[in-house]
């Protein structure tokens, strides 16, 4: 049982999931129950496509992080198909029966991104790309309750560059594996020197956003505060970058989690 939780990687679940929520009470939506099936929606959604992307990882796992449940032999691969399609399903099930129709869309669109992106397109280039989208669209999907403001653009902005940042840092992280397999990600292309100073560019990209919610007074002074301190950790993580990218993206998760608690309480 705990193989099954572990391979659904709770902390991006998790991540996931606050993202919704945040987003919701930030457009000033309050109704529980829909807020927690749009949560669910999205938790199974990013959790399937964890179990898809080990699924499709499953030869490259062995070199890079044998100690995974599938290449390890704690979950067979059938089996995690069969859960990642079970999740999917249900997922969208929910979506259709309790949400509008941008939400199922957007949900239905994702599952389908989510799916193509681990069967072919995590070992390209426009991998990277692809899944920041999935990690960062789960706020217009919370937003989707009423409408996407500005707020929530700066939001999402900010957050896709900065999982860009961690995808590529990921990608640094992996290139042994990804070589051996003939992957085509940016580290593999570019060398790790030059990927981590790209991975580097798009977390500052992020943290000079992050200052103009404040200064255009969509945001309180307590957010700014915050995201500041956000931001010195995003920096602190693009130093360890250079020496250390697995170190490196568990702390730039740290920093989001900060900067998406930022904007929340940045609204009152």
């Amino acid at each position: 049982m705990i193989s099954y939780i572990k391979i659904l990687r709770p902390s991006v679940v998790f991540l996931a999931a606050f993202a919704v929520l945040v987003a919701a009470l930030i457009v000033g939506y309050y109704q529980p129950f829909q807020i927690f099936i749009a949560v669910l929606v999205a938790s199974l959604i990013a959790g399937a496509g964890n179990v898809t992307n080990d699924y499709y990882d499953y030869k490259i796992d062995k070199i890079n992080k044998p100690k995974r449940v599938i290449p390890s032999g704690k979950i067979k691969r059938k089996n995690a198909a069969f859960y990642a399609a079970i999740s999917y399903v249900l997922a969208n099930v929910l979506a259709i029966l309790f949400l509008n129709s941008e939400m199922i869309l957007l949900a239905l669109f994702n599952t389908f991104v989510a799916f193509v992106y681990a069967w072919k397109v995590k070992r390209m280039f426009l991998g990277h790309f692809l899944d920041s989208w999935l990690a960062s669209s789960t706020f217009l999907f919370g937003a989707l309750f009423v409408n996407i403001t500005v707020t929530i653009i700066f939001l999402f902005s900010m957050s896709y560059l900065a999982n860009l940042g961690r995808e590529i840092t990921k990608g640094i992280e992996d290139i042994k594996g990804d070589k051996k397999i003939g992957a085509k990600t940016l580290p593999v292309i570019l060398g790790k020197i030059i990927s981590s100073w790209i991975a580097i560019f798009f977390i500052i990209f992020a943290i000079a956003i992050s200052l103009i919610p404040y200064f255009f007074g969509l945001l309180s002074i307590s957010y700014l505060l915050l995201v500041i301190f956000a931001n010195f950790i995003f920096l602190f993580s693009c130093f360890i970058l250079l020496f250390n990218p697995a170190k490196s993206q568990k702390i730039m998760k740290i920093a989001m989690f900060l900067a998406i608690i930022a904007f929340l309480i940045g609204i009152y």
